[in-house]
Order: C-alpha cells, then structure tokens, then sequence
C-alpha cells in the first residue's frame, strides 16, 4: 500500500478509516507512504473554563508522584511553573507516563504541539515525551487513538533531521511488528529511520563528548555553508548530520545510533543542581540503554568524540565484567577516537580566574591530568583492548580552540590522545572541529569511511 500514489482522496479516506493499529504504524514508518492514508487526529477536548494549555500542564505535572523520584527529576518537577513540556520530558518511570495518560495528557501534549508549530524546540520536546510514553507496550492504543501516528508519520518525512529523528524514535517504539528493540530516551537511530527490507549486518555508534549533542557533535564543519534558506540542499556538499546523510548512503547496510546525554562544564551552568555524575554513572546508564535498543546483538563500531571516547572505554570495561554482556564484547570490532583525553586534558586547570569555569563540573574534575581515575580507566582498557584486539584509529587536533570568549585553549594535545594502540592521527582543526569534516571528500570523513568498511569488511560481506 506504501507505494500507493495514484489513487483518489476518498480512496485514500477509504482505507485510513479501514487501518487498524499495526496497518497504520507499519504505513507510517514507510518511507513512500502518501500522508492522505493518516486521518487527522480526532477533536481535542475542550479546555476547561479560565484556563489554558499551559495552566493544565502545570497541574498535571503537579499531580505526578514524587515518590521513586531522584533528585533531579524532583528539581525538574519544581521547574513546571516555566518549563511544563521539558520538565515532563524528563520524567522516565513508568508509573508517571500512565498517570499523564489518565489525566489527559495525550490530548494536552497534542495541542501544545499544535499551537507551536512556530518553534521546533517545543515540538521536539513534546515528541521526546511521546517516544518515551511509547516504551510502555500497555499505552499504544491510546496513543494511537489520541492520533499521534499521524502526526509522526507528518514528523518522519521532515527535512529537519531532529524532527524526523524523534518521530523516527516514537514510531519505532510502537512498532513491535518489526522491531524487537526499544529505544530510550536520548537514542536515535539515524539510519534506518523507515521499514526497509535491506538486511542491517552491522551497527556504528556515535557518542558525543562534554557539551555535545547527538546531531549537532557530528555536523559537518560550519564554514562550509555556502547556502541560503531557499536553496536546494544537496546532501552530498553539506549536511548537517553526516553519519546520517554520508555514512548512511555510503554503507547502507548499517544501523547508525547516535546517543545524547547531559552534559556541563561547570556547576554555574549545570542543567540540576544535584547533579554530579560520574564517567561511572553515566556509562552504566548507556550501557543499559544501549542494550535495550539490541546493541552487542551485531558486529559493532563505536565512535567517539573527546569525554565520549572516555564513556566508551569504561562501557566496555563493565561490560566485561558482566557475563550477560559477552556478545557486545566480543562483537566489537574496532573504535574511532576524535581527540579523546586518555590522558588528561587542560580545560581542567581553568577554574581559578575564569567566571565560566568557576565551578567545575565533575565531568570537568575528572578529565585532570591527575585524576587517579583517569589513569585507571587508561591503564585497565590498554590492558583490555590490546587483549581483545581491538582495531583503534585516533585523530587529535593541533589547532587550539575558544573556551566562551576569554580563553584560547589546546584542549587535547597529541600526547594525551595517544591510547597507546592504533594510528595517531593529527589533523589542522580545533577541538570542536576534529569530528566535523569540511566535505565528504575531506580527509577526515574519508579515512573514517576507510575504518568502517576495513574493520567491519568480513561482517559486510556475509
């Protein structure tokens, strides 16, 4: 039905009304669908008297439990007066996504995305909470009842990749048809984001570094933008995603993850005041999404941009650990590091004189060159990957970068790039610019290309 594209509007309407559930998802995360086969979604319910969207939010978000609750999530919680929508995106136990059903928040959230239509950020972060309520099997008739497929599938054909990327998230989530695995939140799949019937033999993971993101660590270099807002994007001189547009069209064959986690360099400026995670911490949290969404299931590259190669080295060091994670261990065939401080990094010295780094992050403290843990992770994976032989290829930059606008740093130099195993490999960009290639015909895109296809070339074949 998918590559229906010639018929009448009723007929379209005919087969709509007729879908059921698994009809309508398996046409919404179809690439060539014609959007008519989505009906739009059913009258929203009227407001109650004297109050307005906003004001319902907030009071549904104030009747959520607070027990189970980190203190985080409390702190996000007491945000709602200012920020409903990102604080319920952040909401993540169960119990909280069936009290924001009950309360009609399907409905609440689908008319603050509709009258946002003018700020993606809003629409983003309403899409986030959808994709998480969609984790919970028990809630996918109501959310496909309330009309979300519709409008994701409307989200999935956006040229804005953050956009697609949240539908692609939400729609696979409720897609138990053809997907076993469930993608939690801050994982993306940027490749495949539709059904397709190309075999997937191997998954490439993208993890970003100390203020990253999932989409923006890995765009390409931003000079390069010759173009305006009127014209044509062609994906093969600029993107702002290559993992996404150049990766995945060069090797089709691969699923390509990318993961997004919160960051900050300093406690000014972090997002919760209680908020003080460790590389530990927050590589145990990946490491169990990352197992939800079925990776260790294939042959396996991991990617990595400065703290990121950190978060790397310490899931694979827990993994081998756990007997249970053995296959994600053993299917893990190489890693790329762009400028990661395996041994240290000197962001971390300033923190006397420079207001921005006044108080340093945790994630900051611990990339000091005399961090004991530092050196431990350092000399326990050496230990571990030369064991295991794993293929590594490691670029550093050689320019320094802009810290704010006060200092003019070399964040990684050559020496602490060096894992000890692998290529070396130094390139003329800063920091922020080592995992952002200029072009696809750019050195540094295709020498990474080059890994992928060598270290992954026998799994490719098969």
């Amino acid at each position: 039905m998918s590559e229906a594209h010639h018929w009448h509007d009723y007929q379209y309407r005919i087969i709509a009304q007729a879908c059921d559930p698994r009809t309508l998802i398996g046409l919404a995360r179809s690439k060539e669908s014609d959007l008519r086969f989505f009906l739009p979604p059913p009258p929203l319910p009227s407001l109650k008297e004297d109050s307005s969207t906003e004001e319902e939010l907030r009071h549904l978000l104030a009747s959520l439990p607070q027990t189970e609750l980190d203190e985080c999530l409390q702190y996000f919680t007491s945000l709602a007066l200012s920020e409903s929508s990102q604080s319920l995106a952040a909401q993540k136990i169960p119990s909280h996504c069936d009290h924001i059903e009950a309360g009609g928040g399907l409905q609440l959230l689908q008319r603050l995305y509709q009258l946002h239509k003018d700020c993606p950020k809003v629409q983003r972060n309403v899409m986030r909470i959808i994709g998480n309520m969609a984790l919970n099997e028990h809630l996918h008739p109501a959310i496909v009842h309330s009309g979300w497929v519709s409008l994701m599938a409307e989200a999935l054909k956006s040229s804005h990749i953050m956009e697609a990327s949240h539908a692609a998230r939400t729609l696979a989530n409720l897609d138990r048809e053809t997907v076993g695995e469930k993608y939690q939140d801050g994982v993306y799949v940027l490749h495949p984001q539709c059904r397709t019937s190309q075999p997937i033999k191997a998954d490439v993971l993208f993890i970003h570094g100390l203020m990253g993101a999932a989409f923006k660590t890995w765009r390409q270099h931003d000079s390069q933008r010759a173009l305006t807002e009127s014209a044509v994007v062609d994906e093969d001189r600029y993107t702002t995603c290559w993992p996404k547009t150049w990766l995945a069209k060069d090797c089709p064959s691969l699923r390509i993850i990318s993961v997004e986690y919160d960051t900050s360099l300093s406690d000014w400026r972090a997002r919760c005041p209680m908020e003080r995670k460790s590389i530990a911490f927050r590589s145990n949290e990946l490491l169990s999404k990352l197992r939800a969404a079925g990776v260790g299931d294939r042959p396996m590259i991991w990617i990595s941009h400065s703290m990121g190669g950190l978060l790397v080295k310490k899931m694979l060091l827990e993994a081998s650990k756990k007997p249970e994670l053995n296959a994600l261990i053993n299917n893990t065939r190489g890693i790329i590091f762009y400028s990661v401080p395996h041994h240290g990094s000197r962001l971390a010295e300033y923190s006397v004189n420079i207001r921005y780094l006044l108080f340093p992050s945790l994630e900051v403290k611990e990339l000091s060159k005399d961090s004991p843990a530092l050196k431990t992770l350092q000399d326990d994976f050496l230990e571990f990957a030369k064991d295991k032989n794993f293929q590594v290829l490691n670029f550093v930059e050689t320019q320094p970068t802009f810290i704010g606008s006060m200092i003019k740093l070399h964040v990684v130099p050559v020496e602490s790039a060096d894992l000890g195993i692998g290529d070396l490999i130094p390139v003329d960009v800063n920091h922020l610019n080592i995992c952002k290639p200029k072009t696809k015909d750019a050195f540094l895109y295709q020498r990474t290309l080059q890994f992928i296809c060598e270290t992954l070339a026998r799994d490719l074949e098969n």
